[in-house]
């Protein structure tokens, strides 16, 4: 239960040099993230111990969850930040897109909520590549926008690490990668991916991906 305590920690200023986090769910009652503005204040706290001074809140967007279209996502957003006032704390708002059978619907029938007007946070089934995956990618730069594929390194059973290379290199998806993985929160097999990836430069951006605040405190980071 300890072993957190000796993981070692990464400056939060080389992970994040603007210090935002790219991908939490911080907004609360949306998804499997905050359970309640309560929970959403408390991941926030524990962002800004870390020495960050904002963070994007990147709720799923996917099959299993129909009501988070932008619209509603967008009011709940208006709801936290009329709560956060007093937290000198920046937020953003953007999601997190799953790549399933429901992706080019939402992308087709309303307008993404994109980290910079550009740049869409994508995700990947953890257990199965959709037949399609790679023509969602390219629907994505159809549309204008230029994809980004969260936490890569948790692919580890469906992408071999010559086939993430390509989707950068030659695909020039943006990858935007889980500090808990340096950490080891998702397995050896994701931190020794994360570590090579990070090593070879690749990660454009990183992300606590906090579902809570507890996962948020245990982030290996330090001022």
């Amino acid at each position: 239960m300890f072993h957190h305590l000796f993981t070692p920690r990464h400056a939060t200023s080389s992970l994040f040099p603007d210090g935002m986090d790219m991908h939490t769910h911080i907004l609360w009652g949306v998804d499997d993230g905050a359970s309640s503005l309560q929970e959403s204040l408390g991941i926030i706290r524990r962002l800004k111990s870390f020495g960050l001074r904002g963070a994007y809140c990147t709720p799923h967007i996917k099959a299993c969850y129909p009501e988070n279209t932008p619209d509603f996502l967008r009011r709940r957003f208006e709801q936290l930040l009329a709560s956060v006032t007093n937290e000198q704390f920046e937020l953003k708002l953007a999601a997190e897109y799953m790549l399933d059978d429901r992706f080019e619907e939402q992308i087709n029938r309303y307008a993404p909520l994109t980290y910079d007007g550009t740049h869409l946070l994508v995700e990947l089934p953890q257990h199965y590549l959709p037949g399609t995956w790679k023509d969602m990618f390219t629907a994505i730069r159809d549309k204008g926008y230029a994809p980004v594929l969260a936490h890569p390194e948790r692919y580890g059973s469906l992408l071999p690490q010559e086939e993430l290379l390509d989707l950068s290199q030659k695909e020039k998806v943006k990858f935007q990668g889980n500090v808990g993985s340096l950490g080891g929160f998702y397995g050896k097999s994701a931190a020794a991916r994360a570590k090579d990836l990070f090593s070879a430069g690749i990660y454009s951006w990183w992300g606590t991906d906090s579902h809570s605040a507890a996962m948020a405190g245990r982030m290996p980071l330090k001022i």
